[in-house]
Parts: C-alpha cells; structure tokens; sequence
C-alpha cells in the first residue's frame, strides 16, 4: 500500500468514515466504537438458542455425523488442532530469535503453516455447512452491519433497509464490500498509516488523547484507538532509540520493533545467540546486515565466518579466545 492510501486511511480515521464503490452507488462505512461492538457480539448467546430452535444442529454434533459417515475423522480434527498449536509456538519462539535473517526465515515458515491451516479449516467449513454457531455469528455481522452501512454520508439511510429479500447479487456485492472495508482497516494497514508521511505532524500529539481526537477515550473508534496505540508505540521508539535508525526501518513497523527489541537485548546484556567477551561480540548464523543491526555502537562485531576463512578454515578454542581478548 502506497504512501497516498496509507493517507487516506488515516483521513478515513480521523472522519469516522469510510466510502466504498458498489454498483448501486457509494456506500458509506460508520466507524464503530470498541463498546458498541461489545454489545452487538454479546447477542451470540442468544442467537445461538434460536439457531438450535429452528434445528440446526451444534458443530460437534455435525462432526460425529461426518466421522460415522467417514467424511471428517477425529484424526481430521486433532491434525486441525496441531496445527494451530503449531503455528502459536512458532509465534511464541519467534520472540526468541534475535538475528533479523534468521527471524524472516521463521516469519515465512509461519506464514506457510498459516496457509496450510487455512486450507484444511475451509475444508472442514464447506463440510459441516449451516451450524447453530455459524447462524449465531451470522445474525450477529448481520445486524452488526445493520448500523454501520449506509447510503447517505449522514448515516441514516442503512444499505439493508433496501435490501430486497431475494436481491442475492447485491446481498453478495455486500458481503464483499464489507471484507474489502475490513482488510483495508486492517491493524497491518493502520500500523503502516501511524508511520506515513502525512500522519508525522500529528504524532508527537498522540500522547494527549484530547490533543489527538478532542474527545475522552471511551469514545474513540476502534480504528482511532488502534491508531492511537500504534502511534504511542512507535514515538516512544522514536525518542528512546539509542541508535539512529535506518529509514527503511522507520517506515516498517515490524522491523522497527525488532530493531528497538534488539537494543534492548543489548543494552540488558541478553545474549540471545551471542556470545560476548571483551574484545567484541560474535553473532553465530549472522550475515552483515544483521551485525550492523544487531551490534551496539559502541561493540566491536564479529563475523565469525570471515575470521574462521582467515585461519584456513579452521580456528582452535586459543585463537577463538584471542579473537575475544580473553
């Protein structure tokens, strides 16, 4: 995404709306608050009961069917499960990995396994069709939506409201149109917004919410607060960060917290996959652009692999040490 949309999501913030295209003219997307999205989903529960009401069966029930009729085993269920166990403690061991290289390898293979668990869950969808919760969740978005779509700007004339029982193609241009609206307001987007050109005036101001929204905090939008909390985030990057930071990093969010974390690291002497002595610090499996991130302006950095190449291939433990001034 582009600097010019990053831009217009942060405009879209700060007016509590968003426009969409559809074939029936503009449609316009009422921010929400995080209180009023707590209050529609709390309605689940009873959805649910008139879901089992009206016959439709609960998941686990439609899954025993499946598995007596061999279409969806346990054995389906519980690969299901680990892989989800799997992927959260990829996600946890990513935390302990300090090098940038080897972190982007781990970032990919968690990125792969997320496609795969994909993949297997709409399996499993498409197999066990209409379920009472599936009905729930759907009423739920339904009347969610009811208040958040509309075709005037001043949010009184609901999208639904004109919505014929039997119009299918417009029922489904609408379903689409709400993914669309969720995916460009999307934490990943507003992270990258919070780091844009054109939010960098605003961003010294987002200590003060008052400053930043003029309103108290419990009215906030969802994607205000985000917005906010993103900001917060990277300023205080921003005014403790030890080293100057690269401005390919100050534009990324992701590697802009892996480049203050690292400092951290150094600074609480964390070894990480170091080993640190007095004459420099080695960093096993790092390439050159890891160590100039990595190391702390004041470290004499090690490339092991270039110093083993200097003695022939090999080094002995004396000749290690020395490289370390023990």
């Amino acid at each position: 995404m582009n600097d010019e949309n990053l831009a217009d999501i942060i405009a879209e913030i700060f007016d509590g709306v968003t426009v969409l295209s559809s074939s029936f003219g503009p449609i316009y997307v009422r921010h929400f608050g995080q209180l009023e999205l707590r209050r529609t989903f709390a309605k689940k529960k009873e959805y649910l009961e008139e879901a089992q009401q009206k016959g439709l069966m609960l998941t686990k029930d439609v899954l025993k069917l499946l598995n007596d009729d061999e279409m969806w085993s346990e054995e389906s269920e519980q690969n299901l499960e680990n892989k989800a166990n799997l992927i959260e403690n990829l996600k946890k061991g990513l935390t302990r990995i300090k090098i940038p290289s080897k972190r982007e390898q781990h970032k990919n293979l968690i990125k792969k396994e997320t496609e795969l668990l994909t993949k297997l869950e709409n399996e499993r969808t498409n197999l066990i069709g209409l379920t009472a919760e599936r009905y729930a969740q759907k009423k739920v978005n339904q009347e969610f939506f009811e208040y958040l779509l509309f075709t005037d700007i001043k949010f009184k004339n609901s999208v639904f409201s004109e919505l014929e029982y039997s119009d299918i193609e417009k029922e489904a241009e609408l379903n689409k149109l709400q993914e669309e609206f969720f995916l460009r307001m999307s934490d990943e987007n507003i992270s990258k917004a919070s780091l844009c050109p054109f939010f960098s005036p605003y961003l010294s101001y987002c200590e003060n919410v008052n400053d930043m929204y003029g309103k108290p905090i419990k009215d906030l939008s969802a994607f205000e607060l985000k917005l906010l909390t993103y900001a917060r985030t990277f300023l205080n990057i921003f005014k403790n960060s030890q080293k100057e930071i690269p401005s390919h990093i100050a534009r990324d969010p992701e590697a802009l917290m892996d480049f203050y974390d690292m400092q951290k690291e150094n600074a609480n002497k964390e070894r990480g996959k170091a080993s640190q002595g007095e004459g420099g610090t080695t960093y096993f499996g790092a390439n050159k652009q890891d160590i100039s991130q990595m190391k702390s302006d004041d470290q004499d950095a090690i490339d092991l692999t270039k110093e083993i190449k200097k003695k022939g291939g090999t080094m002995n433990m004396k000749e290690f040490m020395d490289l370390h001034g023990v």
